[in-house]
């Protein structure tokens, strides 16, 4: 089995922290070259250095552990503040006994530094002030393995995002999510209902049964697993994201932005970039809205002069607040294309509303749980 990458067990453990009520902190610049992630709750501060290996082997984890407390170190003594370095290893399947020789072999080398075992199975061990919590007895194997995963970018590509949008969205209410309504029973119907290649489809669901994400035994293509599903979904957007203050050439008044979008929408010129409206903007236009005074944010396909002067937005720098944050997806195809109309305004879907608020800083995880609730209920109805 092809090991999933550091970069990938970084989201999930990402998730995990966030889970249990912990705040991913920003990276200073100075601290980032090598770390991946820093995490505070209450007076327990880590900055954190991820290091996988193939196999769950102790010699072959010393050697990667032993990388990873170094880097952990490094990363803590260019962090501003004072701050514990926590390194964490990961592999496919890592035995209890070993866990606990990896964490006697820091105490006696690095006892400055706090670690962590994690494998895919779901075992969790940390040692470290406030990270018990953390910890989880491994899961029991799933009955089918899967026999050549791809990597967790490749199940979360732009046009994967928008075919799982489609699969999902069969449960939601046409105002909350645009996506055709038909029966979807293979990946043919699947590719023709999302308007992609045959084998763009066909790589998709193939990608979702070896992760073991489809039911074997449906009609249709019907997702299991749900939960872990949705979590590496919501992990894989906590990666880099392309967003730029913008600010007001004239400020008007507090509907300025739905009104700058419902008159950009209005009068469509060839090769318009697309945009919508993000995040807790979005929410609130949805009637889902939960915090307020968020920065809005709006969702461009490309940046340019012209579709920034139309919007009556100036993203030069300068040093007052931003009103607006611009930003530039990734994903265009799986944004654009479920996107919504309210009233003239283009709208983000709730599914793209939840997984964004989900890695936002503040009170996201507050406007996601309010999300879930109310919205995105009828997912997990009748699912195993």
């Amino acid at each position: 089995m092809q090991a999933i990458s550091s970069s990938d067990y970084r989201g999930i453990l990402a998730n995990l922290f966030q889970k249990r009520g912990w705040r991913i902190l920003s990276l200073p610049a100075a601290a980032a070259n090598g770390a991946n992630l820093a995490v505070q709750a209450g007076k327990n501060k880590y900055i954190v250095q991820i290091r996988s290996a193939s196999e769950g082997r102790r010699d072959r984890l010393i050697s990667v552990l032993s990388q990873a407390v170094l880097e952990a170190q490094s990363s803590a003594r260019r962090f501003p503040s004072s701050i514990t370095p926590l390194a964490v290893v990961a592999s496919k399947r890592v035995p209890e006994s070993v866990a606990d020789q990896l964490q006697a072999f820091v105490e006696q080398n690095a006892p400055g530094v706090a670690v962590g075992v994690i494998d895919s199975s779901g075992f969790r061990s940390f040692r470290g002030a406030g990270l018990e919590p953390l910890n989880a007895s491994p899961a029991r194997l799933p009955r089918k393995q899967p026999n050549s995963p791809q990597p967790l970018a490749n199940l979360f590509s732009d046009l994967n995002q928008w075919m799982l949008k489609i699969l999902l969205g069969q449960s939601l209410p046409e105002n909350l999510i645009r996506v055709p309504r038909q029966p979807v029973e293979n990946a043919s119907q699947l590719a023709e209902a999302a308007e992609v290649s045959g084998m763009s489809g066909s790589r998709f669901v193939n990608q979702l049964a070896a992760r073991g994400f489809l039911d074997e035994n449906a009609t249709e293509l019907k997702l299991v697993r749900l939960e872990e599903l949705l979590d590496l979904w919501a992990a894989d957007k906590r990666t880099a994201i392309n967003e730029i203050p913008a600010r007001w050439i004239i400020k008007a008044g507090p509907d300025q932005l739905r009104d700058a979008v419902r008159r950009y929408s209005s009068k469509a010129i060839r090769n318009q970039p697309q945009c919508c409206l993000g995040l807790f903007a979005a929410a609130d236009v949805l009637g889902l809205g939960f915090v307020r005074g968020a920065l809005p944010h709006l969702y461009l396909e490309r940046m340019t002069l012209d579709a920034m002067n139309r919007l009556g937005l100036d993203f030069s720098k300068s040093n007052r607040p931003a009103d607006v944050m611009v930003r530039i997806p990734r994903n265009p195809q799986a944004i654009f294309r479920a996107s919504v109309q309210r009233e003239g305004i283009s709208v983000s879907d709730v599914l793209q509303i939840w997984l964004d608020v989900s890695a936002h800083p503040g009170r996201g995880r507050e406007q996601a749980r309010e999300i879930r609730r109310r919205a995105l209920s009828p997912l997990f109805k009748k699912r195993r």
